[in-house]
């Protein structure tokens, strides 16, 4: 091969390798460790003329709509990411000759995604304080649901609110929420109040309850 290629792998008891270019799942509940491997490479010079055999590759992971960020350095030829719930990410390696000659970059990993594990004990419960939670999916399209937390000692008279922003700081969305303690959950269709369809970016959640503010941010493509 003229640069590392990666395989999906599904983690279930053992690793088992399918593919090339494919899906990285994890099938335990608790979720998170996913495993992809690539087949050994020799990188390449400036020319293309194939240098010795790779002996390390870096690894490089997007997350949703963030910038790529180089997360480890491997001799192997796999890596194990924790996947992180409610985003989604796809991996890349770049692999380096003994001499630090480079590759190209292998092509980008096809996305993984878990949900957000909503079933776990106590998940369900009113948070101790006022919370927010990721939305998900995250990067969506069309929508993505966005969950809050009321906390049990509330005072009927307390503001709560729910609200999304442009990068502007120009209100695009206020929703209608649940003042009960325990989780609430709303749905955005990416439509601002008056039911306009809003163009692909960055927005942010912002959830008021008293005198506390919490912040998410999230990604709309199309």
């Amino acid at each position: 091969m003229t640069r590392p290629h990666l395989i999906r792998l599904f983690w279930i008891v053992v690793i088992i390798v399918l593919a090339p270019l494919g899906l990285a799942m994890a099938q335990d509940p608790q979720g998170v460790p996913v495993t992809f491997g690539w087949a050994p490479s020799p990188a390449l010079d400036q020319d293309g003329a194939p240098c010795a055999l790779a002996v390390r590759y870096e690894v490089f992971v997007q997350k949703g709509g963030a910038m790529e960020e180089l997360v480890a350095t491997v001799e192997d030829t796999f890596y194990t990411l924790e996947a992180e719930r409610g985003v989604l990410q796809r991996v890349r390696v770049v692999g380096y000759d003994a001499l630090g000659r480079p590759s190209p970059a292998s092509p980008w990993s096809d996305p993984v995604y878990f949900d957000v594990d909503r079933s776990s004990p106590g998940e369900t419960a009113p948070p101790a304080q006022p919370a927010l939670r990721p939305n998900f999916p995250n990067p969506f399209n069309p929508e993505t649901r966005i969950a809050y937390g009321v906390p049990e000692d509330t005072a009927a008279q307390t503001r709560i609110a729910l609200e999304i922003f442009n990068l502007r700081g120009e209100r695009v969305r206020t929703f209608a929420i649940e003042a009960v303690p325990g989780w609430h959950e709303v749905t955005w269709d990416g439509r601002n109040d008056r039911g306009q369809m809003q163009s692909t970016g960055t927005y942010i959640t912002r959830y008021v309850c008293g005198e506390r503010v919490e912040i998410g941010k999230m990604t709309m493509v199309k």
